[in-house]
C-alpha cells in the first residue's frame, strides 16, 4: 500500500475522483435524458388526448395524421432532449478521460525523469 501511496500524489487521487465521478455521472445523465425524452412524449400525448375530449381528435394517432406539424414538433423537441443528453455524455466522458490522461503523463513524465538521474 506504502508503494501506492507514493505512486500517486495527493493531486493524481484528486484528479482520479473527479475522473471517476465525471464517468459514473455521464451514465447518469444520459439515462436521465433518455427517461425525459420518453417522459415528454408521454406528456405531450397526455395533453392531446386531454384536449381531445373538448372538441379536438380523440386519439393521439389520429392528430398526427391529421396535422403531420404537430407530430414533426413532438419529434424535435424529444430528439433535442435526447441530443442534449449525448452532448452532456460526451463532454463528461471527454472530462473523465482526459484527466486519466493527464494523470498518466505525469506519472510517465516523472518516471522518465527519475530514470535519467
Amino acid at each position: 500500500m506504502s508503494e501506492q501511496d507514493e505512486f500517486f500524489s495527493q493531486n493524481h487521487k484528486r484528479l482520479l475522483s473527479i475522473a471517476a465521478w465525471a464517468k459514473w455521472l455521464a451514465w447518469v445523465v444520459i439515462i436521465v435524458h433518455i427517461l425525459m425524452s420518453i417522459g415528454h412524449f408521454v406528456q405531450e400525448q397526455n395533453l392531446y388526448a386531454y384536449y381531445g375530449t373538448f372538441g379536438a381528435p380523440s386519439e393521439f394517432i389520429d392528430l398526427l395524421r391529421g396535422q403531420p406539424a404537430i407530430g414533426v414538433s413532438i419529434f424535435m423537441e424529444i430528439i433535442g432532449i435526447f441530443l442534449r443528453g449525448v452532448v452532456y455524455f460526451l463532454v463528461l466522458k471527454g472530462i473523465s478521460l482526459g484527466l486519466n490522461m493527464i494523470v498518466e503523463t505525469d506519472i510517465n513524465y516523472r518516471e522518465g525523469s527519475e530514470n535519467e538521474q
